[in-house]
């Protein structure tokens, strides 16, 4: 069994990590694949860097011929853009194909979009709240929940205590994502700015980049508890010094950086929108609060900072809660969703 990756998104995003991480998986299962990407993007060149296979996608749709259509042959799509390819070169290869939905938005509503998806053996959603949005777009579709894998922010252990020991006498809450409208950063300023009037040693850690930065920087330019990093490339140093990930998102498909935060052992309040329940069970694992309660989100960070031990036995549970989204678990999923979706009498 040969798998062809497909990944056309323009930028590197967390499809685009999780869709290399699966390769990695499979690699290590023997699979032989190959990745089709656009010409210049960094998802080639980080999997070109990874030793895996890869071809632009023009050239591997105008080579009807060429070795890596040698069948039995599965097309796995992992973007929106990948899926219209994938449907066409399965038409004209005979091939089955399954398509990875990772978004909380629905496809556009036409025609053309309707049959791509029908035509997936599976369409795997990275959540059940992503699932119940591809039932409502078209009820007849073979969907499956296959969760994204904890696949990154590694930590060392003595960057990480350099950077509690610059706020050793205050509690570190962390906001990880790019800062656009979605993550609602302001709702953590907002915080910020209550509990320091309620005089509560806490420190905010602000870790992404976005359209925002300049007007969420100068937002709180008067609070001397928040900080801002930008992009970072070593996130999990950081998440590992911090005590509490503040998630206020207004939409997850999944919320896998809760995920990886939880691995660190670090406690999560976050919204209750999306998929982010399905990684988070409130009071269990973590604390949720209704999107856009600022009083909720100020009051769950003060619990966290009062009940020590609550924050110690919720990090527990998440930091174990984790295990439950491995890359051994993905891959696993997916092997089997391609056993399923190959038929002897595809492609013949």
């Amino acid at each position: 069994m040969q798998i062809i990756h497909v990944n056309l998104a323009s930028s590197l995003g967390g499809g685009e990590h999780q869709t290399l991480a699966l390769m990695a998986g499979l690699r290590d299962q023997g699979i032989e694949q190959w990745l089709v990407h656009r010409k210049g993007t960094k998802v080639g060149v980080l999997a070109k860097d990874q030793q895996f296979d890869t071809l632009p996608a023009g050239q591997a749709f105008l080579s009807l011929h060429a070795e890596y259509w040698r069948k039995p042959v599965i097309l796995h799509a992992h973007d929106g853009r990948a899926v219209h390819w994938a449907r066409i070169v399965a038409g004209l290869h005979r091939l089955p194909y399954l398509v990875t939905r990772r978004t909380h938005t629905i496809p556009k509503d036409n025609r053309w979009t309707h049959s791509a998806y029908a035509g997936a053996c599976f369409v795997a959603c990275v959540s059940g709240f992503v699932e119940e949005g591809m039932h409502g777009f078209d009820a007849t579709l073979n969907t499956c929940v296959v969760r994204s894998a904890v696949v990154g922010f590694s930590s060392d252990e003595e960057r990480s205590n350099q950077l509690r020991q610059a706020h050793s006498s205050r509690m570190i809450i962390a906001q990880v994502g790019r800062l656009a409208v979605e993550k609602e950063v302001g709702v953590t300023l907002e915080v910020a700015r209550r509990l320091s009037a309620s005089n509560l040693p806490l420190q905010f850690w602000i870790l992404g980049d976005g359209p925002m930065r300049t007007e969420l920087q100068t937002e709180a330019a008067d609070l001397d508890n928040v900080e801002f990093f930008g992009h970072r490339n070593d996130i999990g140093d950081f998440l590992a010094a911090a005590d509490v990930l503040l998630h206020p998102a207004r939409h997850e498909a999944l919320g896998s950086v809760i995920a990886e935060t939880m691995q660190h052992g670090v406690a999560v309040v976050a919204s209750r929108v999306g998929g982010i329940p399905e990684v988070v069970t409130d009071k269990q694992t973590g604390l949720l609060v209704e999107c856009g309660d600022v009083d909720g989100f100020c009051a769950a960070i003060e619990t966290m900072y009062k009940e020590p031990e609550l924050r110690k036995r919720l990090a527990e549970a998440g930091r174990e809660r984790a295990r439950l989204f491995s890359l051994e678990a993905m891959t696993k999923c997916y092997l089997e969703i391609y056993r399923k979706c190959y038929s002897p009498n595809l492609g013949s």
